[in-house]
C-alpha cells in the first residue's frame, strides 16, 4: 500500500483529470454513459487532489523563506 501512494505522489490530479476527459469522450460519443451523480463526487476527488498539492507547495515555500 505504501508503495501505490509513493507512486501516486505528484500524479493524482493528472489521473483526475485523464479519468474525466476519457469520461466525457466515452458519453459524447455514447459508448458509455456515466450516471449523474458520479459527476461530482469525481470533481470533488479532482478539487481535492488540487488543494494538497497547493498545500504541500505552499509548506515548501514556507520552508525555504526561513
Amino acid at each position: 500500500m505504501k508503495s501505490l501512494i509513493n507512486l501516486l505522489k505528484g500524479k493524482k490530479t493528472f489521473i483526475v483529470a485523464l479519468a474525466v476527459g476519457t469520461l466525457g469522450v466515452l458519453q459524447a460519443l455514447n459508448i458509455f454513459t456515466v450516471p449523474v451523480e458520479v459527476w461530482p463526487i469525481i470533481g470533488a476527488v479532482g478539487l481535492g487532489s488540487l488543494r494538497a498539492g497547493v498545500n504541500k507547495v505552499a509548506e515548501a515555500a514556507k520552508e525555504s523563506s526561513q
